[in-house]
């Protein structure tokens, strides 16, 4: 026998542990809009992946989630923040610059600026730019999603695509995209 509570296999509490953060995962793929058996979402041209975590040793960014959950930790990476068990409670997301000394764009970075300059987007000042495109790739509160997308712009949700084309909300900023942008 190879299934729960076998020896060659998870014991019954590790299958149980196993299947409710499956059902959970699931749960919060609904509610974000995004669908497990829907196809990926294909990265746009220029796309370069979420931003460096850490550089010669220092973090470089935290993200605090907006959530009515009080006492939220603050994370260190959007993996980290797409991941959080209480993702589906996040209705927006504060990043900031922690690392050591100045905030100057590494090459990756500008590049998502970049793509906010091509596509029109205001990158007077690049660091806020970027900032400003990494909270996006987070998450929105999906009432609110149309609305927020709007204000930020066509622009900033290309830098998102570009930054993060794997972001669980991903799939709804290219639909707001093909009727807004």
């Amino acid at each position: 026998m190879n299934g729960p509570g076998s020896d060659a296999g998870l014991s019954r509490r590790q299958f149980q542990h196993a299947a409710l953060w499956s059902a959970a995962a699931l749960t919060g793929l609904a509610l974000t809009g995004a669908h497990p058996m829907a196809a990926p979402v294909p990265a746009p041209p220029g796309a370069v992946g979420p931003p460096a975590l850490v550089l010669d040793g220092n973090p470089r960014f935290q993200f605090q989630p907006i959530t009515p959950v009080p006492d939220q930790l603050r994370l260190g990476s959007l993996h980290d923040v797409w991941a959080s068990s209480n993702y589906i409670t996040y209705t927006d997301c504060v990043v900031t610059y922690v690392g050591g000394g100045d905030f100057v764009l590494t090459g990756e970075e500008q590049a998502i600026v970049d793509v906010i300059a091509q596509a029109g987007g205001d990158v007077s000042d690049g660091r806020v730019a970027y900032l400003t495109t990494v909270a996006a790739s987070t998450r929105m509160d999906p009432r609110r999603l149309a609305a927020r997308l709007a204000e930020l712009g066509a622009p900033v949700v290309r830098g998102s695509l570009a930054l993060a084309p794997d972001a669980p909300q991903a799939r709804l900023f290219l639909d707001w995209l093909s009727g807004n942008g």
